[in-house]
């Protein structure tokens, strides 16, 4: 797990396993890769300035745009995250270092 993402809190029910995108991952395409094989944030920043885009078809959104939430797993039998016990208390307990860290907000998986 990511260093920034294992300084959250976890307990027998929530633990911070993962981030997603939103609205959605940014795609890489073809022009992203076309004068290096590494791609960071510069990268795809130099890319774009050069034409490149995300490759979700209709997506106008910049690199910079596409932002991050926190996935969250859920260790309970619930089928529904807003029925499950300590659920509002451990988000609000997360919430100032999710904001911090600049993550958008939160997704929700059970555990398998």
């Amino acid at each position: 797990m990511d260093d920034k993402l294992s300084k959250y809190p976890s307990n027998e029910t929530f633990k911070v396993i993962d981030t997603v995108g939103i609205p959605h991952p940014y795609c890489i395409t073809p022009k992203h890769l076309g004068n290096t094989m590494y791609l960071d944030g510069n990268a795809i920043r130099d890319a774009e300035s050069r034409g490149a885009k995300c490759g979700i078809r209709g997506c106008q959104l910049s690199y910079d745009e596409h932002r991050q939430a926190l996935l969250i797993e859920v260790n309970h039998p619930a089928d529904q995250v807003s029925d499950v016990p300590g659920i509002h208390e451990y988000v609000e307990s997360i919430k100032e270092m999710c904001v911090q860290d600049n993550f958008v907000g939160f997704a929700f998986t059970k555990k398998r």
